[in-house]
């Protein structure tokens, strides 16, 4: 007897993404294509768009909407706050730079290919962040605390953060709510933000200093963290991305002085529920729009407002900074990849409507390509800065 599509049975639709997903994670990275990008064409093949194997709900939906948050709590976590913190100009500089370079060019491309205002926004705010996709390459080379890296690593912080918040106002605008009613979830999550950063650090090292719990504990107490802190941030009307982000950044010290607990958590994540974040943001992509010019018209615009942007906020960076020429080249190389926070972003607009499926997929094969040419030109330029004096 044939199988019927999509399949019904929760057990059998969680156990064909988990071999999938291993599947295509081995591949991709035997060719060295960064996983997500297999996880995202998985998503569009077995989807209602493609074969229709799978139907997005329950399973897909649930995991998959944990590992948003989880994206989101680990772009807060990754940053080291303290080194940022010791090259306050450098990390504001660039941050700032980027954002702004980054955001006005794209959001008057999502103009012309025919967004109206506040989608065209919410793309701005996808291409003005950047993931460090890159950064193991240069931790693995013991880069990290030369003082252009912080300033490309630290920068992130800003960019993600100002990528938010432009969401947010994105949402609450595109609701119809008139005046300055956009300011009200603004300052509950300022709230919100300053007394999670009060509170959740000190409850933190209460317990994970504690040696009489496990470690699986601990890491329960950090997950707990994260899903109530992301559930406060929509109740008070905001996202409960911002919510998470804000976790990873009220408990970025704590994890950064206990590298196996750090491990630990994202191991739980990067294992299960990212990759089943991917496939869905893949279901939800439909095939047919990779098919259109336009798709392709603007995702190479788009990739060229990244790479230009990018680059331009690093050489203006170096100079006044005096790095050198590789030197800029490792912060731009490191800011070219899209991934977490641009994902995040266009993901909820396509929920809400804010952007259509053209415009999705068209960031798709930005975010493809970005990684791959980030990654490659980070690891040329490290090696370049190892052969070179502090």
């Amino acid at each position: 007897m044939l199988p019927e599509f999509p399949i019904e049975d929760v057990i059998i639709q969680f156990a064909v993404v988990v071999a999938a997903v291993l599947s295509v994670q081995l591949l991709f990275e035997r060719t060295r294509v960064p996983g997500l990008i297999g996880l995202i064409i998985l998503g569009m093949a077995i989807g209602p768009g493609g074969a229709a194997i799978l139907p997005e709900e329950p399973v897909v939906e649930l995991f998959g909407s944990i590992g948003l948050l989880y994206i989101m709590f680990i772009a807060g976590a990754e940053i080291d706050l303290d080194l940022a913190g010791d090259h306050k100009r450098e990390v504001a500089s660039f941050g700032g730079l980027a954002f702004i370079l980054s955001f006005v060019p794209a959001a008057a491309t999502g103009l012309m290919f025919g967004l109206d205002i506040w989608g065209a926004l919410l793309l701005g705010a996808a291409l003005s962040s950047h993931t460090l996709v890159a950064y193991p390459i240069i931790s693995r080379l013991g880069l990290p605390g030369r003082r252009p890296i912080v300033a490309a690593t630290g920068g992130t912080l800003l960019t993600d953060t100002a990528s938010l918040l432009v969401l947010v106002v994105v949402i609450q605008m595109s609701n119809g709510e008139g005046g300055l009613s956009w300011l009200t979830p603004i300052l509950l999550l300022a709230i919100l933000a300053g007394g999670a950063l009060l509170i959740v650090p000190r409850m933190a090292h209460a317990v994970l200093a504690n040696k009489k719990h496990t470690l699986a504990e601990k890491a329960l107490f950090l997950l707990a963290a994260l899903l109530l802190l992301a559930i406060m941030a929509d109740l008070i009307g905001t996202e409960d991305i911002l919510g998470a982000f804000l976790a990873g950044m009220c408990l970025n010290r704590a994890l950064h002085r206990r590298k196996e607990l750090k491990e630990h958590l994202e191991f739980i994540g990067r294992m299960l529920f990212i990759p089943f974040f991917f496939v869905e943001t893949g279901m939800r992509l439909e095939l047919a729009a990779l098919q259109e010019p336009s798709t392709w018209l603007l995702a190479l615009l788009l990739i060229a407002v990244v790479i230009a942007s990018k680059s331009l906020a690093a050489l203006l960076v170096t100079k006044r900074f005096n790095y050198s020429r590789m030197e800029g080249l490792a912060i731009a190389s490191l800011s070219f990849p899209q991934a977490a926070a641009t994902l995040a972003v266009v993901f909820l607009g396509l929920e809400l409507g804010l952007v259509d499926p053209v415009t999705a997929d068209a960031i798709i094969i930005v975010i493809f390509l970005t990684c791959l040419i980030g990654p490659l030109l980070t690891r040329y330029s490290a090696l370049k800065l190892l052969r070179d004096p502090q």
